[in-house]
């Protein structure tokens, strides 16, 4: 069933999450190996495992980007599925991890490429490629005022949504478990059919 109705998610949405959790799960690994090697790899001279990674990670951050705008119209424009019992709390609690979810998955991407655009000087930027083809950068930026126009700045945004992010994942994925395994309920099973379905 491709559209979502108030028992469960349609395939849409399913193929969706699992594309952009399958895409977040490469581009994080390699992220952090670019902020923790890069520098070194420079000095060793191994320029292309650092060149060939960036690309990666360039062009993986523009098809998160892509996916998590198809993800959020999808999201607005069609039904979800009706919430199940909870107490109060839990719903306020699971109403702002999804909301700040939605956020992160626009501003950890557009702060990645806002931070690349301003690596290097006007004259002589740091290529920005999406599998090989260069992509236009964030040029603008520079035109702005302090701190708007420095890397450090969309590099730290960068940064706090990881580990902002990371901790809503995390959130996330346990609530998921506690209503499989604590409450017995289908919540995780509306967005992993292949799980079997509570009676």
């Amino acid at each position: 069933m491709r559209e979502n109705t108030t028992a469960r998610w349609g395939t849409v949405s399913i193929t969706l999450h699992w594309m952009f959790a399958v895409f977040v799960a490469i581009q994080v690994p390699i992220g952090f190996w670019l902020s923790r090697e890069a520098p070194q790899a420079r000095i060793t001279g191994d320029d292309w495992l650092l060149l060939w990674l960036e690309q990666i990670h360039h062009s993986m951050g523009f098809v998160i980007l892509a996916v998590a705008a198809l993800r959020i119209s999808w999201r607005l424009s069609h039904i979800s599925p009706s919430a199940p019992p909870a107490p109060a709390y839990q719903k306020v609690l699971a109403h702002i991890t999804h909301i700040a979810l939605y956020v992160l998955m626009i501003v950890f991407p557009l702060s990645g490429w806002a931070g690349s655009s301003l690596i290097g000087s006007a004259q002589f930027p740091v290529p920005i490629n999406f599998f090989g083809l260069e992509m236009i950068g964030l040029g603008f930026l520079r035109s702005l005022e302090p701190p708007f126009n420095t890397f450090r700045l969309y590099r730290d945004i960068h940064t706090y949504c990881w580990w902002v992010g990371g901790g809503l994942l995390t959130l996330h994925i346990l609530a998921g478990l506690y209503h499989h395994f604590v409450v017995k309920d289908d919540v995780l099973h509306r967005m992993l059919p292949v799980l079997k379905k509570r009676e």
